[in-house]
């Protein structure tokens, strides 16, 4: 049934998975943007001034995770922002990525440091890949360092800050056997 061109009986599932196409056409539509941006390789002041921004974002970010202020963490990131932690499902929205940075810095995790390797401006859309470094300190167990890789698309909001939209990294650390 259709009222004003729209159906009546879409449900909310569907409207997820839709919502879920789009971020998914987002990174992909970021990632064929880095790749020909690359091919200009330009570095002019707009650059200059996205990379400075995001600079500050990484260092904001180490500062509030070290220590463990985790709602000016979350507040890093877009509202519905995507993250895909290691070994786990994906976290979506600010509230929720608030609850899994809780939980990572009361497992003993800290000391991040970052270092960007790569940024791609396309727009209001930033391409990041990079390195990371932090120290695990659990209350039980031996404290072990983990260093990594990880992507990060940023998004320029509204009021011109750059937030985290997608967020994805990854261990170099061995697979645990059991």
């Amino acid at each position: 049934m259709e009222e004003n061109g729209a159906l009546l009986n879409e449900t909310p599932l569907a409207q997820i998975k839709e919502n879920e196409m789009k971020k998914i056409n987002l990174f992909i539509t970021v990632l064929l943007l880095s790749f020909l941006n690359s091919c200009n390789n330009q570095l002019d002041s707009d650059f200059l001034t996205v990379k400075t921004a995001i600079d500050n974002q990484n260092r904001a970010y180490e500062d509030f995770y070290n220590n463990k202020q985790v709602q000016k963490l979350a507040e890093l990131h877009t509202i519905n922002a995507i993250v895909m932690p290691p070994n786990s499902k994906m976290v979506k929205g600010r509230e929720e990525i608030m609850k899994m940075l809780n939980n990572e810095v009361q497992l003993g995790e800290q000391d991040i440091k970052f270092e960007t390797l790569e940024l791609t401006v396309a727009n209001d859309l930033a391409y990041e890949t990079g390195l990371y470094n932090l120290n695990v300190k659990p209350k039980k167990g031996k404290a072990f360092n983990d260093k990594g890789k990880y992507i990060v698309i940023w998004k320029k909001d509204s009021d011109g800050q750059w937030l985290m939209e997608i967020d994805i990294w990854n261990s170099d650390l061995p697979v645990k056997k059991n």
